[in-house]
Formats: C-alpha cells, sequence, structure tokens
C-alpha cells in the first residue's frame, strides 16, 4: 500500500482497517476465483486424447490446448497487474471472471479443433488477471504480519490447482464426457464472477478517487489527488513489469529460475505419459493419476512453510522501521522470507534425480511416482517463499512484479509442453531427466547469493522497500544485511 493511499483515506475506507471477517471473506472469494481458472491449464491435459479422438485431430494440435492458455495467459498478466494499480482491483476481478466464463463455456461446446483453440488461448488471455491482481489485494487488505497464512492459500492453489488439474479430469473422463467437464469447469467460474460483483474495491488509489466524488469526504481526498500526476497508461502503467524486469536484477534473476521450477509441471504432463507407457504400459487417463504425489507435496511444502521456516527463521530476522498509514511500524526485511526458497531449491533436485535413478522397467513404479512429493513440495514452497518477499520487497508495485513473473513463466510452460517428446526422443529419458535435475541444482547457491547481499541490492533499486532504521535482533543469520547503506532511495522511503 503506498504511502499517499494509506494517509489520505479515513479510517473507515482504509482497507486494512475493516474488520479481520470481512478481509478475510474478500480474501477467500478471490482465493475461489482463481482455483477454476489455474485449474483449467491442466484439467484440459486429462481429457485431452478424448478431445483428440473426438475432433479427429493430431497429437500436436491437441497439446496446443495447453499451450495457447499459457501464451494468453503470458499477455493477460502483463495487462492486468499494471491496470490494477492504475484503475482498481475490482473492475480487473469481473471483468476476468466473466471472460473465463463465456470463453471457457465455448471450449466446452466446440465443433472442432480450431474453435476448441481459440477459446481456450482467449480463456487464457482474458482469465489470467487474477493470477497477479491478487498479491495487490492481500497487500492492501493485510499487514505483513497478517497475510503470511491467507498468502499461503494462495500459493496452494496457484500450485497446487494445475498440479491436481489432471487427476480429476482423467479419473471422471471414464463416466463423463469431455464436453460435461469443462463445461462444469466453466459453470465453477461463473457461479464466481457472479459473486465477484459484490466484492468491495480495495485498492487506495481507487477508493480515494471514488471519495473524491462524493462531497462529505472531499476534505480528505480532492487536494491529495490534485497534486499528483496521473500518469501515462502507456508508458507508465502497461509497460511497468518489462521496466522493472530490466531494471530490478533481483527481479529477472529470480524469475528467470522460477519460470524453469514452474515450467516442470508443463513439461512432466507430456513426460509422465510417455516414460509411464515405456516403461509400464500406462495409458495417459492412468498417468494422470500420477499427479497426486506432487499435489501432496505441495500441501507439505505449505506445512513446511508455516510449521518449522515461518517461525526458526522469520522471527530472528533483523527488522527494520517504515513509515505507514502516517506512523512508524515495525516490519521484518524482505530476505526474511527466502529461507523457504532455499529449501526448495535443495528439495526440487532431490526429487528429479529420484525420478531419474527410478524410472526404471526393472523398479516398481510407485517408487519413481513418489519422486513427485519432494519435486510438488519444492514447487510450492519456492512460489510460497518468493512472492512473500515480492510483496515484502515491492510494497507499492508488488502486482507488477508477480506479473512480470507470471509472464516470463508462461513463456516458458507454453513452450516446454510441445518440446517434451523430441527432448526425451533425442536424448533418452535416463539422459533427460538427469539434464533436467543438474539444472535444477543452479537455485541454491544463487539463493544464498541473494539472502546474503540483498540488501546491498536494494539499495540500487527503484522501487524496493527502503528502511529508515534499522534494529538488531539476536541471531542474525546474514550478518553483512547488518552494513550500512551509502545510497537510500525508491520503495517506501524518501527519494535521494
Amino acid at each position: 500500500m503506498s504511502q499517499l493511499s494509506s494517509c489520505i483515506l479515513p479510517s473507515e475506507h482504509n482497507p486494512r482497517q475493516w474488520s479481520r471477517w470481512r478481509r478475510w471473506a474478500i480474501a477467500l472469494v478471490v482465493w475461489n476465483l482463481i482455483a477454476p481458472i489455474d485449474m483449467a491449464i491442466t484439467f484440459y491435459s486429462g481429457v485431452q486424447q478424448k478431445i483428440q479422438d473426438d475432433l479427429g485431430t493430431t497429437h500436436t494440435l491437441a497439446t496446443l490446448g495447453v499451450g495457447l492458455y499459457n501464451l494468453g495467459a503470458m499477455f493477460g498478466v502483463l495487462v492486468g497487474g499494471p491496470l490494477s494499480e492504475h484503475y482498481g482491483r475490482r473492475p480487473v476481478y469481473i471483468f476476468s471472471s466473466i471472460c473465463f466464463f463465456l470463453f471457457s463455456l465455448g471450449a466446452a461446446v466446440s465443433p472442432n479443433i480450431t474453435t476448441m483453440l481459440l477459446c481456450r488461448g482467449f480463456a487464457g488471455l482474458l482469465g489470467s488477471p487474477v493470477f497477479v491482481v491478487y498479491g495487490g489485494s492481500l497487500a492492501d487488505l493485510f499487514s505483513p504480519h497478517e497475510y503470511g497464512p491467507i498468502l499461503a492459500l494462495f500459493t496452494l492453489v496457484l500450485q497446487g490447482a494445475p498440479t491436481i488439474g489432471p487427476v480429476p479430469s482423467s479419473f471422471l473422463g471414464s463416466f463423463l464426457h469431455w464436453r460435461w467437464l469443462l463445461g462444469l469447469l466453466a459453470l465453477w467460474g461463473g457461479l464466481l464472477a457472479a459473486l465477484m460483483f459484490f466484492v468491495p474495491e480495495t485498492e487506495p488509489t481507487a477508493i480515494a478517487r471514488k471519495l473524491a466524488m462524493s462531497q462529505d469526504y472531499i476534505r480528505y481526498t480532492r487536494a491529495s489527488l490534485a497534486d499528483t500526476p496521473k500518469p501515462n497508461l502507456w508508458s507508465e502503467v502497461l509497460l511497468t513489469p518489462f521496466t522493472m524486469l530490466r531494471h530490478e536484477p533481483i527481479l529477472s534473476c529470480t524469475t528467470i529460475f522460477h519460470s524453469f521450477v514452474y515450467g516442470l509441471l508443463f513439461l512432466l504432463l507430456e513426460a509422465y505419459p510417455h516414460i509411464y507407457h515405456f516403461y509400464y504400459s500406462m495409458s495417459r487417463e492412468q498417468s494422470g493419476l500420477v499427479f497426486i504425489a506432487p499435489f501432496i507435496g505441495n500441501v507439505l511444502g505449505v506445512l513446511v512453510y508455516f510449521g518449522y521456516l515461518k517461525s526458526h527463521y522469520e522471527t530472528p530476522q533483523r527488522a527494520m522501521r517504515v513509515e505507514s498509514n502516517g506512523g512508524v511500524e515495525l516490519e521484518f526485511e524482505p530476505e526474511a522470507r527466502l529461507p523457504g526458497a532455499l529449501l526448495a531449491s535443495l528439495l526440487i533436485p532431490i526429487g528429479l534425480f529420484w525420478f531419474t535413478l527410478s524410472a526404471d522397467p526393472h523398479i516398481h513404479y510407485i517408487l519413481s511416482v513418489l519422486s513427485g512429493v519432494p519435486v510438488g513440495a519444492g514447487m510450492t514452497l519456492f512460489q510460497l517463499s518468493l512472492f512473500n518477499y515480492y510483496i515484502d520487497l515491492y510494497p507499492t508495485k508488488s502486482a507488477s512484479a508477480i506479473a512480470a513473473n507470471t509472464a516470463i513463466r508462461d513463456i516458458v510452460a507454453t513452450i516446454l509442453p510441445s518440446i517434451t517428446l523430441p527432448l526425451y526422443n533425442a536424448m533418452g529419458i535416463r539422459n533427460a531427466n538427469m539434464m533436467l535435475a543438474c539444472i535444477s541444482c543452479i537455485g541454491f547457491p544463487a539463493g544464498i547469493i541473494l539472502y546474503v547481499f540483498g540488501r546491498r541490492l536494494r539499495a540500487a533499486s527503484r522501487w524496493a522497500r527502503q528502511p529508515d532504521i534499522f534494529v538488531s535482533h539476536p541471531g542474525v543469520s546474514a550478518p553483512l544485511l547488518a552494513q550500512g547503506l551509502e545510497n537510500r532511495y525508491g520503495g517506501t522511503s524518501s527519494s535521494a
């Protein structure tokens, strides 16, 4: 939440001052909205073979149903995130949910593969803004000390929904036609779209503009808003994610590795059917049930974060005082969120090496299936820690930061399903798996560098949060962070 917005809003209109039940109710409605839109990415994969047979198309074209959804999402998040910071969260939520419902319904009744792919692409394009706007909503509604548990729920649905997506469609595909399954998913989104009309606006500047139209509150807003220059919609709003990627090395480097981690899920969507059919003669529907293991890992990742990491690492981390709501609050430094990402950077290669060594016709398939648990735990733990870090690091631009991250991830997720089979055919199953495991080892040393030198990197950032006063706590795990800064600008502090 920006300083300006926090200061000019009366307490009854400040989202952070609303009752706890109201704030949680808003967050849970948004959480439920994300679920069908995110699950739709991979839900399609569980019935892909049936769609391919029914519409008389090729495997390559049928696979584009996943790729085009991700491609549309790449552009959708880049536009939706910045627009939510300019016009407010509520209009973006309503527009995205309605469009997702309409185009998902169109996919369910598509007479041919061309119509199907177009509807899938537009559903991803217009529905995906919810994937990044939620970060801004949580920052609007909760302080950093409060939004940890609710952010864990969001991370679980963001990573867990596409992970578990192939499981219900693979199972229910034996009883229901694929059109009914896609139609039920569209109906789920439609019900949430109707509910979004009852969700209030939470973006402070949008609330201030609305209050400026009311004579009752004109004294709170008119003067402040008159002094606030309106940003250019194209150069200063829609290009914000690209600008941040270009000028923020923290954002760009973490996004590259996160894209690989996220892309593994979509690579496995095509790799699992190929590997388990080759070694164990499983059908595509049967191999879809294998994703139960990564989903169990998703849940375990959240439990590990809150059961151990949060209490053991965030509390001892050195804190800082920042200006908020016209006063001063004590908040933990953004780097306090990173131990979870470090653990995730170990779990993912462990799971991939496990899968490499256990995927063998002479070894029972259950052993290779279980390798998905540490991979799934690492995926969720990494995203949970990283997005917590982004929201703390970029308090006024969290939606744009998450949008930039999500767009790059979607590019990778668009490409990987189409190159998976050529990759495995060219390198062989064992070599391809070993290559992926080796690439995943890059994350841990890179995370150590960010954890130790994070404060120095933040000092050169335009948008990153800069503290006014540092308070040392016993047990600081990164002593280099205690060194003073020569340049302090950006974020919530005064500019140099």
